[in-house]
């Protein structure tokens, strides 16, 4: 007589990523084509996602395959003593079961079954989404997908969770059931999670096309326009500082003030230590600062702007907005306007 599981290993498979990174989609894949072979498959969901319906696992695609809603292991375990021919058994949003769904994995691949589960590895902190990590340990084979992040087109890292459009704060729950919530894919560069409380100054970097650019003169509009704030300005760089002393008087000066202005004093490229330059110390705050580029408003001023803008860009700095100041001799009107479209900014004549 043949027996149909006698020579069969059990084996677990995770598959794993970021929202939108079509997790739901290979799961689906993976199930369906053991069914097209007349494999016995079961599916599970958990009943918390009822996004796109209660009965079956879904994709943001609208593919789908049917699946059995469960809120804990203790139901999976129930359904399954009415499958006794189950040989392969499927997870959907399994981080959402708790660490008990791990030790259901592994039975049931001891008991020579092939478990595929999809979930989340990190959560909206971009912190490791229990039980994730433990399943990732054991799995025989591990895949992880990537999404493309919403902000620059690379790709995505983690789940960016977005209450009423801002980044949700660092103590939310994991789980906020029914909540006003939305999320995005986002990349390392653009994952942002917010700290309650947190009194850091808001940072803008003043990026001058050349040395007379007019800083001292945007920093005076930005206060008048904010008169309530306080602001601190620190300049970088005197010629015996190192990359240390510059983070520790940046992080130091923003618990300082409102509003924190850092002047480049010198070419952004120049190193400061090593091969390491103004523009690598200003990449490492580029998730708490924003640039903002300046020139003196005069004939021929526009290859500067552009040069100096490509750098900002290259870098992946937050360009915020671009500053005119006033000379003698200033640019027409409409090739400000041009300026405006190519690097896609406000411009500001003062």
């Amino acid at each position: 007589m043949f027996l149909k599981n006698s020579d069969n290993v059990g084996r677990l498979e995770v598959i794993c990523g970021s929202m939108f990174s079509g997790k739901s989609e290979e799961l689906i894949r993976r199930l369906r084509r053991e069914s097209f072979t007349k494999q016995n498959v079961l599916v599970f969901k958990h009943s918390i996602d009822k996004r796109y319906g209660e009965n079956g696992i879904f994709s943001h695609s609208q593919d789908s395959i049917g699946a059995y809603p469960a809120s804990n292991v203790e139901e999976m375990e129930k359904i399954i003593s009415n499958h006794p021919d189950v040989e392969v058994i499927g997870i959907d949003e399994v981080q959402f079961f708790g660490k008990e769904v791990v030790e259901f994995c592994k039975k049931y691949v001891d008991l020579g079954k092939r478990v595929i589960v999809a979930g989340l590895d990190l959560d909206f902190k971009a912190e490791p989404f229990h039980p994730m990590p433990d399943l990732l340990t054991y799995a025989d084979s591990i895949i992880k997908l990537k999404a493309i992040c919403m902000v620059c087109g690379k790709d995505a890292y983690a789940s960016q969770r977005l209450i009423n459009g801002e980044p949700a704060y660092r103590d939310d729950p994991i789980v906020m059931v029914g909540a006003s919530e939305n999320y995005e894919a986002r990349c390392r560069r653009h994952h942002i999670v917010r700290d309650r409380g947190d009194k850091r100054a808001k940072i803008y970097f003043l990026f001058g096309t050349d040395i007379n650019a007019g800083k001292e003169e945007v920093e005076n509009y930005i206060q008048s326009k904010n008169l309530n704030l306080t602001t601190k300005t620190i300049s970088i760089f005197k010629n015996d500082e190192t990359v240390i002393d510059l983070r520790n008087t940046i992080e130091k000066s923003s618990y300082e003030c409102d509003i924190l202005f850092i002047r480049i004093v010198k070419s952004p490229l120049i190193p400061i230590e090593g091969e390491y330059s103004i523009i690598d110390l200003m990449a490492e705050y580029r998730k708490i600062s924003s640039v903002i580029l300046i020139s003196r408003n005069r004939r021929g001023m526009i290859n500067e702007v552009l040069i100096s803008h490509e750098t900002i860009r290259k870098a992946d700095l937050n360009l915020e907005e671009i500053y005119f100041t006033t000379s003698n001799n200033p640019e027409k009107k409409e090739n400000i306007k041009k300026i405006e479209d190519i690097i896609n900014s406000k411009a500001i004549l003062i």
